[in-house]
């Protein structure tokens, strides 16, 4: 995205929660998407921002639908008769096709329950648009007026302001009702910072998949081999800045109310275990690389919901009916997003839930259902293990892993590629591109033997494959048998005419030329 549609996303951001008074109740940092509310006026809409490509009227379309089913949702669990949306996106050009029937009126769910009302504001007629919007709303005239000359600085200093605004509501809000610090909640942030922060300078969070998995990423074909403090670790990793910042905000919320109503080793307890529940269930459910603190932050979410249970008398009013806000808005919201690692949300809540059972609060009477408790979180892990190892032993689909292996011969961490890859060949999963890998290490370890057997195997699964002839005709000239190697190498370029491959056919020729 441009500097004029980021400027305009945080702009609006900024004017609708500071002059507003709406509230942050839902981030996707991957899509791009916020979602505000404004409780104390019950009348004004909530908001929907997301800057995004809408390339044509059918990407329009399925959105709109998507975000309708998520509006439903949203009104039966905030116990409203109707809930109004403004959707606005922000895109940089125009989507092709006729969208007029999503933007020239307000939209209405089939019970007529929930109003949608559509905003698009594109990079040629921004200016219009967000005047229209100004208008629309009741705004002050100009208070949306993009900047003539727009760079980084100004982008970052418009984020700022939303951001040390939500830090000092936060701050604000939390204050009074803290008289001890909740020094565990700090460490815990301190912690995940700390990791952040050291991982940034080694290779970075937000796209670097290798760096993830190094760090300790939850990657089931590493944890099928072995590593299982892979179940522990995720917890304290996140994927790019916004994940850290919506994660550390969250647990700054709850985390200090969960640590004087548990106490402080009961609160650590609940953090951990229910992480590692979370990452259980998604190790069982989710196949692809995943990190972040919102298993434990759903685990104390989970803790807090059985204070409800235990004391509803006590709890249901002051907590019960915020903290169950919380946890429906993000699961309705998690369930309509793509890329969002549900299971390990939901068996955090899960996890939580029980464990706190088994914990109970400080200075209480000793109840057996503190045992059924426990007993539950031990034998709904154990089936979450239990299902997930037995996957690992069955054929899956090895392209992740594939790819996860080739960043680590790139980086030249072998054993740890070659794990992954004997993991795939162990369940059945090993295809060409895992024996062509295989071939890779062998090669590279002068292993000529081995590196013929995986190349051979690679061809075998799939005969065009101009890499796997080429380290083939490698191992070949390591054996002292030029012809067959001139012959493999042939057949590479014959396939793929890559500069490398060519080269080294004219070194073979070479080279048997001078014999």
């Amino acid at each position: 995205m441009s500097l004029q549609e980021q400027y305009i996303f945080w702009r609006l951001t900024s004017y609708f929660l500071i002059e507003e008074g709406y509230r942050l109740i839902h981030l996707h940092e991957k899509k791009q998407e916020l979602w505000l509310d404004n409780p104390a006026q019950k009348k004004r809409p909530v908001i929907r921002i997301q800057m995004k490509e809408l390339s044509w009227s059918s990407v329009v379309e399925r959105d709109i639908e998507q975000v309708m089913r998520v509006c439903e949702d949203l009104r039966k669990q905030m116990g409203r008769l109707k809930l109004p949306l403004v959707n606005m996106y922000i895109t940089p050009f125009k989507p092709v096709g006729d969208t007029s029937e999503w933007f020239d009126k307000p939209l209405q769910s089939e019970n007529e329950k929930v109003s949608l009302n559509n905003i698009l504001i594109d990079a040629e007629n921004a200016d219009e648009q967000l005047k229209q919007l100004e208008t629309d709303f009741g705004i002050p005239a100009e208070t949306f007026q993009v900047p003539t000359e727009l760079d980084e600085s100004t982008i970052t200093s418009e984020r700022s302001v939303v951001i040390n605004y939500i830090t000092t509501k936060v701050s604000d809000e939390q204050v009074q009702a803290r008289k001890e610090k909740p020094y565990v909640t700090y460490v815990l942030l301190a912690i995940q910072i700390a990791v952040f922060l050291i991982m940034t300078f080694t290779g970075g969070t937000s796209t670097n998949t290798f760096n993830l998995v190094r760090w300790g990423a939850k990657f089931n074909p590493l944890i099928f081999a072995g590593e299982w403090w892979r179940f522990i670790t995720p917890m304290f990793i996140h994927i790019g800045l916004l994940h850290l910042l919506m994660n550390s905000v969250v647990l700054y919320i709850i985390g200090p109310m969960a640590e004087k109503l548990f106490g402080k080793w009961r609160f650590v307890l609940i953090y951990v275990l229910s992480g590692i529940t979370g990452v259980v269930a998604s190790f069982a459910f989710n196949i692809n690389v995943a990190a972040g603190a919102s298993t434990a932050i759903f685990g104390i979410f989970g803790a807090l919901l059985y204070l409800v249970v235990l004391k509803p008398h006590i709890y249901a009013r002051s907590l019960g009916i915020s903290i169950a806000g919380l946890v429906v808005v993000n699961l309705v919201v998690d369930l309509f997003s793509p890329g969002i690692d549900l299971a390990g949300h939901i068996g955090g809540l899960v996890g939580g839930f029980l464990i706190a059972g088994a914990l109970s609060m400080p200075h209480q009477y000793f109840h057996w259902r503190r045992i059924l408790y426990g007993a539950s979180a031990i034998l709904l892990t154990a089936f979450f293990l239990w299902f997930g190892f037995d996957k690992g032993e069955h054929p899956y689909d090895p392209q992740n892993a594939n790819a996860v292996a080739g960043a680590f011969i790139q980086n030249e961490d072998y054993k740890t590629a070659r794990k992954i890859l004997h993991q795939l060949q162990i369940s059945g999963s090993a295809d060409a591109l895992t024996y062509t890998n295989l071939a890779v290490i062998a090669t590279i370890q002068e292993n000529e033997v081995k590196a013929a057997d995986f190349a051979r195997e690679a061809i075998a699964q799939e005969s065009f494959n101009p890499h796997a002839h080429f380290l083939l005709a490698r191992s070949y000239e390591m054996q002292g048998n030029l012809g067959q190697a001139l012959k493999e190498a042939t057949i590479a370029v014959e396939q793929q005419d890559t500069k490398t491959y060519v080269q080294y056919k004219s070194y073979l020729e070479s080279k048997i030329q001078t014999r």
